[in-house]
C-alpha cells in the first residue's frame, strides 16, 4: 500500500509540473515561423495532389480511347493489348479518385494572439499534418503495389501466353507509382519526427524501511 500511494504521488507531480512548464520566451516567432512552414507545406501538398490527378485523368482518358478504338501504338490490338490498356486505365482512374478523396491534410493552426496558445496549436498542426503525410505515404506504397499485382495478375489471365505484358504493365505501373509516392511532400513528417518527444518516461528504484519498488517519473 505504501509502495502504491508513493508511486502515485511522484506519478501525480510529475503531470502537475509537466503542465506547469513555462511558455518559452520565444513563443511567438516560434508559432509565426511553424505557420509559415506549414503554409508552405500546404501549398507543395496542393500542387502535388493537383499535377498528379490531372496526369492520371489523362492518362485515362487516352487510354480508354484506345479501347474503344480498337487501337495500340504497340503493334496489334488483340486481347492482350485490350486488357493491358483496361488495366492501365483503372489504374489511372483509382490513383486519381485517391488523390481527389482523400488527400495530405496540412491544418491552419488558429491565431488567437496569445503566444502559448498560438505555439501550441501550430504544433498541433504539425503533427496532425505529419500523420497525414506518413499515412498518404504508406497508402501509396503498400496500396499501390497491391493495385499494381492486381493489374497484373487481370492482364496476364485474360488472354493466353499474355504475361509478358502482365509484366510490363506491372513494371511501369509501379514506376509510375513510386514516382508519385516519393514526390509527395513529406516536410512536415520529418520535422515533426526529428523533434524532441515530448512525452518522457523514467524510471527509478524506489527504497524505504518498509517497502522496496520503482518510481515512475516523468512529464505526460
Amino acid at each position: 500500500m505504501i509502495r502504491a500511494l508513493l508511486v502515485g504521488a511522484l506519478v501525480i507531480a510529475a503531470v502537475l509540473a509537466g503542465e506547469a512548464s513555462a511558455c518559452p520566451t520565444d513563443a511567438a516567432d516560434r508559432a509565426a515561423a511553424l505557420r509559415k512552414r506549414l503554409d508552405h507545406e500546404r501549398a507543395r501538398a496542393e500542387r502535388w495532389r493537383w499535377g498528379w490527378s490531372v496526369g492520371f485523368g489523362v492518362v485515362a482518358i487516352g487510354q480508354g480511347a484506345m479501347v474503344i478504338a480498337e487501337y495500340t501504338p504497340l503493334g496489334e490490338f488483340d486481347d492482350a493489348a485490350e486488357a493491358s490498356l483496361v488495366a492501365g486505365t483503372a489504374k489511372s482512374i483509382i490513383g486519381l479518385g485517391a488523390r481527389v478523396i482523400a488527400p495530405i491534410k496540412v491544418p491552419h493552426p488558429t491565431v488567437t494572439g496569445d503566444p502559448c496558445t498560438d505555439l501550441a496549436a501550430a504544433e498541433a498542426a504539425l503533427a496532425r499534418a505529419a500523420t497525414s503525410e506518413k499515412r498518404s505515404f504508406w497508402l501509396n506504397h503498400l496500396g499501390g503495389l497491391a493495385l499494381q499485382i492486381g493489374g497484373a495478375l487481370y492482364v496476364g489471365l485474360s488472354a493466353d501466353a499474355a504475361w509478358d505484358d502482365a509484366a510490363i504493365s506491372f513494371a511501369l505501373g509501379y514506376a509510375v507509382g513510386v514516382s508519385s509516392t516519393y514526390t509527395q511532400p513529406r516536410a512536415a513528417w520529418g520535422e515533426h519526427r526529428r523533434a524532441p518527444e515530448a512525452r518522457t518516461w523514467q524510471v527509478a528504484p524506489l527504497v524505504s524501511p518498509r517497502a522496496r519498488g520503482l518510481a515512475i517519473v516523468g512529464s505526460f
